[in-house]
């Protein structure tokens, strides 16, 4: 039964709205809505009831749209970002270690294990009481929620009673809010909340994160992401084999220099073992002052779908992302 999907390149208007998307789908009897994710999985259409389904669609595809001009195709989609918002309604993820920096190492393989290591979480609690005092061995280290980005803050102990109570305060937030429940990234809502001090990698002030794209297996783009104090981040874009590529938007030029072609090549290595079973996915690591390789995180929605993009290299990076098997 064919559900005439929007050919590649044509205009905008002619992708309709993912409700009425949704409703082709359920008359057509699509599968997905007649079969369950594999054991250990779910779906957003899993979690998301019939009734709040299409509020999830509405809301994520105003957000869609106003980044990109046009609805994501999410019958048979094409672009890399019609990819990435159909994913959030129909791959199976696996919980809930999807998203849960506390549970990152359950996606190093065995075979990656002499490549890659995560950072040591020293603590993490449920409530928002940071380690006072002397309770944390003096250093610098990370607090952070243990979802989502932007939920972090570098801090260095001995901390003074002032600046835990300052911390408890700012992050207490971050364990009540529903964090992109209505951009369709349920997985985020369905573990325990919890904040967690991690040791900092490397003796810099800014944090260098290498994030590797893998689809299908093989690196697709390698970006160098450096988060300033003020929010703001510098970018720099290679290739798959560290030669540098254009901007992809406006960002400040990231400052860096390429690690030894050892280190590189095992940056390669861990990111294709931790990617391929994962089909899509970015994989960001950290390097310490020896070069030392740890896993930062594993992103399954890179920028939830919304970051512009040229439609060329929208269109190139979707050719990668083979769903065969997996459409609705």
């Amino acid at each position: 039964m064919s559900l005439e999907p929007t050919p590649a390149g044509q205009p905008a208007l002619q992708v309709p709205h993912p409700i009425v998307q949704l409703a082709r789908l359920l008359t057509a009897g699509s599968a997905a809505f007649r079969t369950t994710a594999p054991e250990g999985y779910q779906r957003g259409i899993d979690i998301y009831s019939a009734a709040v389904l299409p509020m999830i669609l509405a809301k994520s595809a105003r957000q869609f749209r106003a980044a990109h001009g046009r609805f994501p195709d999410i019958i048979e989609p094409v672009r890399y970002t019609d990819k990435i918002y159909w994913s959030k309604f129909f791959r199976p993820l696996k919980i809930p270690e999807t998203g849960n920096k506390l549970m990152t190492a359950s996606f190093i393989p065995d075979e990656a294990k002499d490549l890659v290591q995560c950072p040591r979480i020293v603590w993490h609690s449920a409530e928002a009481r940071v380690p006072r005092g002397k309770e944390i061995e003096p250093g610098a280290y990370f607090l952070k929620a243990n979802f989502g980005s932007d939920r972090f803050r570098r801090v260095t102990y001995p901390l003074t009673d002032a600046e835990a109570d300052a911390l408890d305060a700012e992050f207490a937030a971050h364990l009540d809010n529903d964090y992109n429940w209505w951009r369709g990234e349920w997985w985020y809502n369905i573990f325990p909340r919890e904040l967690l001090l991690e040791q900092a990698i490397g003796s810099g002030e800014e944090t260098t994160s290498w994030n590797f794209l893998v689809i299908g297996g093989e690196i697709a783009r390698a970006t160098v992401y450096q988060k300033l104090a003020d929010g703001s981040a510098r970018k720099a874009h290679l290739s798959p084999d560290f030669k540098p590529l254009p901007a992809f938007d406006d960002s400040e030029p990231a400052e860096f220099e390429l690690p030894s072609s050892e280190t590189l090549e095992r940056l390669a290595a861990a990111a294709k073992a931790i990617g391929t079973p994962l089909r899509f996915v970015r994989v960001d690591f950290l390097l310490d002052d020896d070069e030392t390789i740890y896993l930062g995180e594993v992103t399954f929605t890179p920028g939830h779908g919304t970051l512009p993009m040229r439609d060329d290299m929208d269109l190139e990076l979707g050719a990668l992302w083979d769903l065969s098997g997996e459409l609705p």
